[in-house]
């Protein structure tokens, strides 16, 4: 009998020992998106991989290591494998690259201010004689000229930006996408979520769209010590049937769409960028400064788009009286709601938070408290529990009641025992990205392995 459960033992001591992969965020993977795919796959798994070159819906995967394009062919170049024109369903692609540092899905996301939350959408400004320009898929080869001109012009942007597309890699990683998101910041613009490798977020799983949305906030949180509350879903895409819109309210996000679309995208070169500006200047038309708003929307990953068409939507909405601000401003939001900080990165770093003129802590809204948000006064209770919830029980006001965030009984101490820092996919183990999972590590299932081995020895 022994014999036959130490020979069952040892293929779970060999897949628990393997090391760390990048992650496998198809659809039909459900848990590798949080686990990366094991050396144990089904044999299923395996027996659906091509080996003909050809990938896709209705055909298979790709082999191991090879990328599905959007041709349906399999290979390992650039083209094949930069996303979002990658098959993620159908192989690597190279956005199942994550970011380094710890998760985000843990800090307290309440929703401050006046400006709605998702599930609703916002699709325009509404503050008269506002105009916000918005640049998505960047930061790209032009960011750095449209700073340029911007600042000429004295105006602000909003940046609605792409942890990993077009074949650009990690933002977090290049030192050129860091200064750029840094230049942005610091000169006032707006900084903005558009997920982190551009899927249609209605095509795809829940599970799929929360890693979309936090390895982006990850990525920029690396970059800057925190990350928006604005985002805008790839291709303005996010249906209430598939789940998104109510997916990306739970995560505590503003949604944008806009009200004027220049489509740059499908016009960019020197003959055909006149249409765009066509499209602006008739909007425009539409009505006066001081009685109008507008929210654009132009991608920073076009040429056209940079070099000519946003000077000419500078000088036209400036002689028609109207400021170029962030989409934040056109809503009247105050921009400590921009943002939501990560206290364990250096205080350098921090973005700007919620505060008020008397110093005292914003009181609680929907339950979560922390990060500077206190449970005293809030209809939920007035204790802060060990897991960011207001309350008045045991459990929120007792062991690892939060002191600094609201009343607690006793001396009872804060919990610290949650993400360690370590990156997502680390050696010492691989972080789940949903709120309060933590997953053994291979050295702890080793040696657990070893403890039940020597039991059923000395049972034999």
């Amino acid at each position: 009998m022994f014999t036959l459960l130490f020979v069952a033992f040892v293929p779970f001591l060999v897949a628990s020992t393997a090391p760390p992969t990048t992650f496998d965020l198809s659809a039909d993977n459900p848990v590798s998106y949080i686990l990366g795919q094991q050396e144990d796959s089904a044999l299923q798994e395996l027996m659906n991989r091509r080996t003909d070159g050809r990938c896709g819906p209705g055909i298979g995967k790709c082999p191991d290591g090879y990328c599905c394009s959007t041709a349906g062919y399999c290979g390992n170049t650039k083209n094949h494998c930069r996303s979002p024109d990658c098959q993620i369903d159908y192989g690597h692609c190279d956005a199942h690259q994550s970011p380094g540092g710890p998760p985000t899905d843990t800090i307290p996301r309440p929703k401050l201010g006046e400006v709605p939350y998702g599930p609703q959408t916002i699709r325009s400004c509404t503050i008269p004689g506002t105009i916000a320009l918005t640049y998505d898929d960047g930061p790209h080869q032009y960011t750095s000229d449209l700073l340029d001109i911007l600042d000429k012009h004295h105006a602000k942007a909003t940046f609605f930006i792409t942890g990993n597309n077009n074949g650009k890699g990690e933002i977090d990683t290049g030192e050129q996408w860091i200064s750029l998101v840094q230049r942005m910041h610091s000169q006032g613009h707006q900084i903005a979520s558009h997920t982190w490798s551009h899927q249609d977020l209605s095509k795809i799983t829940e599970d799929q769209r929360r890693v979309q949305i936090l390895w982006n906030e990850v990525a920029l949180r690396n970059i800057l010590g925190g990350f928006p509350t604005y985002m805008r879903p790839p291709y303005s895409s996010c249906t209430p049937e598939s789940g998104c819109l109510n997916d990306i309210g739970v995560l505590g996000y503003h949604i944008i769409l806009y009200d004027i679309d220049t489509e740059d995208y499908r016009h960019d070169s020197p003959d055909m960028i006149q249409v765009s500006k066509d499209i602006f200047d008739k909007n425009l038309a539409r009505g006066k400064a001081s009685d109008s708003s507008w929210l654009v929307i132009t991608h920073d990953i076009h040429e056209q788009t940079v070099h000519n068409l946003t000077e000419h939507m500078l000088e036209k909405l400036s002689k028609d009286g109207y400021r170029a601000v962030t989409v934040g401003e056109c809503l009247g939001d105050p921009e400590e709601f921009w943002y939501r900080n990560d206290d364990r990165v250096e205080s350098h770093l921090r973005l700007r938070m919620p505060s008020n003129s008397s110093g005292a802590k914003i009181v609680s809204r929907d339950g979560v408290c922390g990060s500077g948000i206190s449970c005293t006064g809030s209809s939920f209770g007035p204790c802060c529990s060990k897991n960011n919830r207001c309350g008045n029980s045991t459990a929120h006001c007792g062991d690892g009641c939060q002191p600094d965030s609201g009343m607690c009984s006793g001396s009872s101490k804060s919990d610290n025992s949650q993400h360690s820092g370590q990156h997502i996919l680390s050696g010492t183990g691989k972080t789940a990205l949903k709120s309060g999972v933590t997953r053994s590590t291979p050295k702890d299932l080793y040696a657990a392995g070893l403890i039940l081995v020597s039991l059923l020895i000395f049972l034999a």
